[in-house]
């Protein structure tokens, strides 16, 4: 058998030879997959008769290592001699980029062993590592995250839907919300499918609660830090909130199985809620209205409802020996524009919330889990304000804990106290007090609990981490490591019909048979002389060109914008920077996500067109 050290990192390489350094350069990057890199060995080191005979993959090798062959030879060094440095480079630079482009074919060459793994397995164990993750500090990101904690608020409107007013502390009404039955269409389901989704849908008011709102947090905050679809979508996998938890998974003869599917379809439920709920918010200078005083909703200023968040396709396990589906894993989903202004752009505002608020119990540590969200979101005004200081009202954060009307006075103190207490041993806050003594003598007394103790102020303060961090101005960005135009290319190749063997691998590597006597200078660029004897009996390919001729009137699209930044050969980051706005701005124009139109940045855009045109018309005269 060859050995793999004997291939010279500056050889270009035959259609074998690179076959076998594709594989053994990204191995490395699914070492915690053995079952892909055993088939992935055998499809690497050998070479059935067809590949043989026409220097190109046969139909025999599996889907994920085609596409992993295709990424090189069709997108990273397309038309181009490749050897095992180049190979390195491109490993070392888009190892994230690589692993995105597989996940789904691993999902469907591989289901056993896929479906019980998350994408996100990194991201999750980042944040369990340093106990807290990011959100939005926007309020209004605080209201709609608490409406789904609050299935007694949502009453059936005249529409026959479930509604309720999206409110402030101040009893300023900020929005609308409405449980909205699921659309009739889901052709991308399969019927069993289809109706797993519609039973999680069912169950959505009875779903709202503290975990729901745990869903909402985790899943814009994977949102935000994970890798996307061309189409906006992240993974959001069942295990990603399960191991948040700290959930045991099941045991069996002193070893550790999985976790309850019970607590997976309790976690899939909620989801399916999220995306069942449609927010209206107000216009950006809200009505102050005395909610008693409402009639109708005349008297509103709204937006269109938006749903909260949408769900793309779904993954489900099977039974291996009935094949009946036996629960759903993992779904595609993504917030709405309702809620991505405050998670991605240059006006969100992000801080810390502690990784405890999803350990504590929805059942019984509901306060808990309350007082965490809110004091977050406080400690980042107060940074900003440097006002950490200030004191909180009782009467304030009673109203946040929300505590149940069927403890008395003395019970609701004692259980505010307790919180607190809680709180602060599990590092949650780093002390807390009352600003005076409080006059127990008082206590007990007629009126005592409304007159006196809801009256007094508390000093709650933060962890010196939380500190620290909402000092800084966090910036998070999701695609740092992914490469999107990379990703739009593979997607282009898997959804076009001519994805033949000819022209999915149109390299003839059979001309490369005297790879192994030539080396590549250390420039890594083939010199010119050998380019063109070796080019000359390549297969000539056709380049696309676009033409944007003075004679044509220049219109402002997605297309054009993508056509010209191909043939200037520029990624959407250094093309934001030269137009001068933002690359997550350029990012949603060209998947067509804005939607509200902003004329001063398609202003940009078209003069950024019609400038490169002119050089381009200038440079072909």
């Amino acid at each position: 058998m060859l050995r793999y050290q004997d291939i010279h990192d500056r050889m270009i390489l035959n259609y074998e030879f690179l076959k076998i350094s594709i594989f053994e350069e990204t191995k490395i990057l699914f070492e915690d997959r053995p079952y892909i890199l055993d088939k992935w060995k055998q499809e690497a080191y050998r070479m059935t008769e067809e590949e043989v005979k026409n220097q190109v993959p046969g139909f025999t090798m599996g889907p994920s290592f085609r596409a992993l062959f295709s990424l090189f030879t069709q997108t990273l060094y397309f038309e181009k001699l490749i050897t095992k440095e180049m190979i390195k480079k491109a490993v070392d630079s888009y190892q994230d980029t690589i692993k995105v482009i597989l996940a789904g074919h691993f999902i469907h060459e591989f289901p056993m062993d896929e479906i019980k793994r998350s994408a996100n397995e990194e991201k999750i164990s980042e944040a369990l590592s340093r106990n807290y993750i990011y959100s939005s500090m926007d309020i209004d990101y605080h209201l709609m995250r608490d409406i789904v904690t609050k299935k007694k608020d949502f009453k059936k409107g005249e529409a026959g839907l479930l509604a309720t007013e999206i409110i402030d502390n101040r009893g300023h009404v900020r929005g609308l919300a409405e449980i909205r039955p699921p659309e009739s269409q889901k052709a991308e389901l399969a019927s069993d499918q289809h109706e797993m989704w519609l039973e999680l849908i069912e169950s959505t008011i009875n779903s709202l609660d503290e975990m729901t709102a745990d869903l909402f947090d985790l899943i814009t905050y994977l949102w935000m830090v994970s890798p996307k679809s061309i189409d906006g979508y992240i993974e959001f996998h069942s295990n990603d909130a399960l191991q948040l938890r700290n959930l045991k998974k099941r045991t069996a003869q002193g070893r550790e199985l999985d976790f309850r599917e019970e607590d997976r379809f309790n976690i899939m439920k909620r989801v399916a809620a999220l995306s069942s709920i449609w927010i209206s918010l107000g216009n950006q200078q809200v009505k102050v209205i005395n909610t008693q005083d409402i009639q109708d909703n005349e008297l509103y200023e709204f937006k269109d409802f938006q749903r909260m968040f949408e769900i793309g396709k779904i993954r489900v396990a099977y039974d291996k020996k009935t094949g009946e589906a036996k629960g759903i894993y993992a779904v595609q989903v993504k917030p709405s524009p309702v809620l991505t202004p405050y998670l991605d752009g240059p006006n969100r505002t992000l801080g810390l919330l502690d990784l405890k608020v999803f350990q504590y119990s929805h059942y019984t540590q509901r306060e808990h889990k309350r007082l965490t969200r809110y004091l977050n979101l406080q400690w980042k005004i107060r940074t900003i304000r440097r006002s950490l200081h200030q004191p909180f009202k009782v009467s304030t954060l009673l109203k946040t804990m929300d505590i149940s009307s069927r403890y008395n006075g003395v019970q609701k103190r004692d259980k505010f106290e307790n919180v607190l207490d809680e709180l602060q041993k599990d590092s949650v806050i780093s002390s807390w007090s009352y600003t005076e003594e409080i006059d127990e003598e008082q206590v007990g007394k007629k009126g005592w609990f409304q007159g006196y103790w809801t009256k007094l102020n508390v000093l709650i303060l933060p962890t010196d981490i939380v500190v620290k961090e909402n000092q800084k101005k966090m910036m998070i960005d999701s695609n740092r490591f992914v490469n999107e135009e990379i990703i739009e290319r593979m997607n282009q190749i898997s959804h076009e019909n001519s994805i033949s063997e000819d022209l999915f691998f149109s390299q003839d590597f059979s001309l490369n048979e005297l790879a192994p006597t030539l080396e590549i200078e250390d420039s890594i660029e083939i010199p010119s002389k050998v380019t063109s004897e070796i080019t000359s009996s390549l297969p000539k390919t056709e380049q696309q060109a676009f033409h944007f001729g003075p004679e044509k009137e220049l219109a402002l699209s997605p297309e054009t914008m993508r056509e010209m930044m191909d043939s200037q050969n520029m990624s959407i980051r250094q093309t934001a920077e030269e137009i001068g706005i933002s690359h997550s701005t350029l990012s949603r124009y060209l998947r067509k996500e804005n939607k509200r139109q902003n004329n001063k940045n398609d202003e940009k855009m078209l003069n950024w067109i019609k400038e490169k045109s002119k050089r381009q018309n200038s440079n072909s005269n």
